[in-house]
């Protein structure tokens, strides 16, 4: 027979480097103390409950630290709630290691915090910080220099500033908004970087000085790489153990109150210096500093200075954290109603504010990993940028939603009933249904409505308008006499031409008579001939004096100069005959072209309302891709939706493999503008949206991958 003994839980004791202050209020009115871990620097927000159970620890016992706590204080604990605050102790490193399993558990989590070089680099490529300076002896010291500036009396000071800036800004505003063209020269570049760094740092020391003057250490200042970028950034971390909420709130605003501070100071400068560099430097810091720190900063979605305040605000520690956990929770009881109690309680109105906050920020986390992932593909060489992609979708967007996917799986298998399907589910399955089910018919891409031919017509000579035989929107036959023009001085060089012909024929007719003449026949015949050959190009440029056209049409756009008796110069546009039918020309990505076929019909939508919607059908498709936009009207800088670059040469170059595409309009007899741009929808076989995502990833994968 075995006798099975058990082992004594061993009780913990407590670190003697712990550190206890009291905390804020919480939501109820009840105190709260703060726990500071000075080694590994972080603060724990401790309830009446953990705060009681500290002062009782000296028990050595969950039961009657549990019944002293409830003789003593108006707290109904349980040997339980202890217990659980026992293990938080022990889970976080907060208790002296004792016995065998502390020595284990101590193991584990050294071997996992070794996560591998790879693992590592992916954590950190995106937002790597690095530690420059320690200045917390240096603030000390400065501190009684700027205290002044936490004054009432300092903030009625800048803020007089700033309402005088703004009156001598608005004095000059023609001069300041036009200022900013400046900001995008090379020179205005490099001004606006060294202006921002100038910013940034002012910022980091408002915050740096914020925490020393409330009596909180700022343990290191240095840089952090943000996607290769260096900012700079603050540890007030130390923050945490303030109570008060306001000072909390004045150091997580200290940042922007310092550079809003600076931009008011440069924008009185620069209404009083002269015109030169100095100018245009503090210019930089009045116009564009300020706002693009309240656009990041104010960003409540990431960990950036509107986090904190917005978390200082509610009073709610670890915002994120628990907030997505309580959104996790509704969403699994929305979607499957499994009956869990929430991990937190809270006031109906901050329930709900805390759930919409973490659905709002997952949202903006998929719209950021996607933009991140997109601007990692094309800043890097093809190889490396493709990879990255696949890296960022893969980790930062699927595998989230690959582990709760999974622990809906855990949940279905211990729950002991089964299930009934709920009305919020319905929202997945339509979402499902709207990926995989084939319910794209047409394609959608931008076109360019012309005239499938015009020509314009020039004076091809200075000339005088003798005969104008047809007017604005006239139809016209190929052939058909347009405008009849005259040249008193091609006129005169005919003539002389046709004297000087008529007299070497008749001095080349008499040498045969006349034997010293003859001696001259071959220098004489050369001159009839050029006389001949110049008597010809006068005569074709007569010709060209009356203008035709070459294809039937409608006449357009005629000049005002175009009337009889009017001279005119050479190369002088006079108007133009453009084709009485219209053709639409598009451009389609390369991932589309398996879903277009010669005869593809569909309708033209041309922006703005002047012109109806349009017929047309597919004529024409390239089967090889645009190496240049020659439609400038399409290009993204002209206001168009095809996305493109400019050379060297002013050329547009598109930014991704685009084939044109011609197409035949329908039902234009009436006159119509020379261009129209807009937008075509074509008839295509039915496509999921899915597929549709496979096919461009494919197409981009084989275009990047040089197959």
């Amino acid at each position: 027979m075995v006798t099975v003994v058990e082992e004594k839980k061993i009780w913990p004791e407590l670190r003697e480097d712990l550190g206890i202050y009291p905390g804020p209020r919480s939501s109820d009115g009840a105190p709260t103390w703060t726990l500071h871990d000075p080694a590994a620097h972080r603060y724990y927000r401790l309830g009446w409950l953990e705060f009681e159970c500290l002062q009782y620890w000296s028990l050595a016992d969950a039961q009657q630290i549990a019944e002293t706590i409830e003789q003593n204080t108006p707290i109904n604990a349980e040997a339980a709630e202890v217990e659980e605050f026992v293990r938080f102790l022990g889970s976080h490193q907060l208790a002296k290691p004792r016995g065998a399993n502390a020595s284990r558990r101590l193991a584990e989590i050294k071997n996992a915090s070794h996560t591998g070089f790879w693992r590592w680099l992916l954590h950190n490529y995106l937002f790597m910080r690095v530690p420059l300076l320690r200045p917390d002896a240096y603030l000390k010291k400065a501190l009684p220099s700027v205290n002044g500036l936490f004054q009432r009396k300092a903030m009625l000071l800048l803020s007089a500033i700033a309402c005088l800036a703004g009156y001598l800004v608005a004095q000059q505003w023609s001069s300041f908004s036009h200022s900013f063209l400046y900001v995008l020269t090379p020179e205005g570049m490099l001004a606006t970087a060294a202006m921002l760094s100038l910013s940034k740092l002012v910022h980091e020391l408002g915050h740096a000085f914020a925490a020393s003057h409330f009596g909180c250490r700022v343990p290191s200042m240095g840089i952090a790489l943000m996607m290769g970028f260096p900012v700079l950034w603050t540890d007030v971390t130390d923050a945490w153990r303030l109570p008060r909420r306001q000072d909390r709130l004045i150091i997580d605003a200290a940042g922007m109150l310092a550079e809003l501070a600076l931009a008011a100071l440069a924008t009185l400068l620069w209404t009083m210096l002269p015109d030169g560099a100095l100018r245009s430097g503090v210019y930089v810091l009045a116009s564009t500093t300020w706002l693009v720190t309240l656009a990041i900063n104010l960003n409540p979605f990431m960990r950036f200075d509107g986090y904190y305040l917005f978390a200082d605000y509610l009073d709610v520690a670890n915002l994120q954290d628990r907030s997505f956990a309580l959104a996790r929770w509704h969403l699994r009881e929305s979607l499957f109603r499994f009956g869990f109690l929430p991990p937190e309680v809270w006031p109906r109105n901050r329930h709900r504010l805390l759930i919409a906050y973490a659905y709002a920020t997952w949202i903006y986390r998929l719209l950021l990993f996607t933009g991140i992932a997109w601007a990692v593909y094309h800043f890097f060489f093809k190889a490396l940028g493709l990879g990255l992609f696949a890296v960022e979708i893969a980790w930062f967007v699927l595998k989230p939603i690959i582990k709760e996917v999974a622990v809906w799986r855990e949940l279905f298998a211990i729950h002991p009933t089964a299930l009934r399907p709920c009305l919020a589910l319905l929202l997945p399955v339509i979402m499902l249904a709207f990926l995989f089910i084939p319910w794209q018919a047409h394609l959608l891409v931008p076109g360019l409505l012309r005239t499938e031919a015009e020509f314009t017509l020039y004076s091809p000579q200075p000339a005088q308008v003798k005969h104008v035989l047809i007017h604005e929107g006239q139809s016209v036959e190929a052939g058909q006499t347009l405008v009849e023009l005259t040249s008193p001085d091609i006129d005169f060089r005919i003539a002389s031409a046709e004297r000087h012909w008529a007299e070497l024929s008749h001095q080349l007719a008499s040498q045969s008579l006349d034997p010293a003449l003859a001696r001259h026949n071959p220098m004489d015949l050369e001159a009839l001939q050029s006389t001949l050959a110049e008597l010809q190009g006068l005569r074709a440029a007569y010709e060209q004096l009356t203008l035709r056209a070459t294809f039937n049409g409608r006449v357009r756009d005629l000049s005002d100069a175009l009337r009889p008796g009017e001279w005119l110069a050479k190369d002088e546009p006079l108007g133009a005959v453009v084709s009485r039918n219209s053709v639409v020309v598009a451009y389609a990505e390369e991932a589309d072209l398996g879903r277009l076929q010669p005869g593809a019909k569909g309708y033209f939508y041309p922006d703005g309302g002047d012109v109806p919607v349009l017929s047309v059908q597919v004529q024409s498709i390239d089967r090889t891709g645009a190496r240049q936009l020659t439609l400038a009207e399409l290009a993204s800088r002209y206001g168009g939706a095809l996305a493109v670059r400019e050379d060297e040469q002013h050329r547009l170059i598109p930014e991704q493999g685009v084939y044109r595409i011609q197409l035949q309009a329908e039902n234009t007899s009436y006159p119509l503008p020379i261009t129209v741009r807009g937008r075509l929808a074509l008839d295509t076989p039915p496509e999921s949206l899915a597929g549709r995502l496979v096919r461009s990833a494919v197409a981009i994968l084989i275009r990047e991958s040089s197959w």
